[in-house]
């Protein structure tokens, strides 16, 4: 029985860690270059998993802080 609560509880702290781990930076870190906007290379580091085009409303071809908040809102859902 022991043993059992002991594996549920490394597995449990496992996927927690794996799941913080996984989630998008925020944007102050993703800017990187701290030029107010994040860039297709900070963009690809940033870990979000989306389509910076489609995030990039203006077409500017970088991301203002409401465009890439609006992926982290799109994340959460």
């Amino acid at each position: 029985m022991k043993m059992t609560q002991l594996t549920l509880a490394a597995v449990a702290a496992l996927f927690a860690t794996s799941v913080a781990v996984a989630a998008p930076m925020k944007f102050a870190k993703a800017d990187a270059n701290g030029d107010g906007s994040i860039d297709a290379a900070e963009f690809a580091a940033s870990g979000m998993k989306k389509d910076m085009a489609k995030l990039d409303k203006d077409g500017d071809g970088k991301l203002s802080k409401k465009e890439y908040a609006a992926g982290m809102d799109e994340d959460c859902e």
